[in-house]
């Protein structure tokens, strides 16, 4: 009786040590379990519910080579990719910033929202942006089966952007940046190319995507072939993007979609 006692107390204290350390969801460690896969494990780093790849610190060119080089010229690659469009009150500003500017970008649209606003699918198409699939209903594939992703979330969004634009993409971004290793390798036999990013702006964040927090990891993060994580639908984005091309600019990048890098 008194082993059972005994037996019972340990449970019930380790139940309650538990609990005052949440465990990450599965989906989360599952994404840094395949990061781990193709990257030295001090590469990657945990920061909230994203995970990045901290890339080594960018060379540049000594003052006297700049002087023999001339006008600055880009000498590095940088794409702009947005998540969760089109969206009716932030994606037109976002398209009218980057037509203002010259620059293409990646724009991972929602199935359900592309149905919505057509329109503004044939103006990213017709603008040069590379179209990529963020599922139908930005559901969180780790809870689906390999089937229901293809079948219910992209390939209805693929088909919905190719009877728009004649193109069905092959490129993909899964919600959250949560896919299961099965997923991945069933995704990847099947022809899709999966796509994260390496530099999270936060922007979705609103306890801490202010102006001058978005422009600090821009200015601490960027990196060669980095691939620039924000989104269509708030703000935030619309206020910092300019500043974001104009940093990068300066910083001697070129922007090309994430098929170019």
């Amino acid at each position: 009786m008194r082993i059972k006692k005994n037996r019972l107390m340990a449970t019930l204290i380790l139940t309650v040590v538990l609990s005052l350390f949440p465990r990450p969801a599965g989906a989360e460690q599952l994404y840094i379990n395949e990061l781990l896969e193709h990257n030295p494990w001090p590469q990657v780093l945990k920061e909230g519910p994203i995970v990045r790849v901290e890339q080594p610190p960018i060379q540049r060119p000594s003052a006297e080579e700049e002087l023999d080089m001339g006008d600055p010229v880009p000498f590095q690659k940088v794409a702009l990719t947005f998540d969760d469009g089109p969206n009716a009150s932030h994606t037109s500003e976002i398209l009218d910033i980057l037509k203002g500017e010259s620059v293409l970008a990646t724009f991972f649209v929602v199935g359900n929202q592309v149905e919505r606003h057509p329109e503004l699918v044939e103006r990213m198409f017709n603008e040069g942006h590379l179209i990529a699939n963020h599922s139908r209903t930005h559901a969180d594939f780790t809870l689906l089966s390999n089937e229901d992703i293809v079948a219910l979330e992209l390939d209805p969004t693929s088909r919905a952007v190719e009877k728009l634009t004649g193109d069905y993409p092959m490129i993909m971004r899964p919600p959250y940046g949560s896919l299961r290793p099965d997923s991945s390798a069933l995704l990847r036999e099947l022809g899709w190319q999966i796509v994260r990013w390496s530099l999270d702006t936060f922007d979705w964040d609103t306890h801490r995507n202010s102006f001058d927090q978005i422009m600090n990891r821009i200015q601490t993060q960027h990196h060669q072939g980095a691939i620039v994580l924000m989104h269509c639908n708030g703000p935030a984005t619309t206020r910092a993007l300019p500043e974001v091309i104009r940093t990068l600019r300066e910083l001697g990048y070129e922007f090309v979609t994430v098929a170019q890098l």
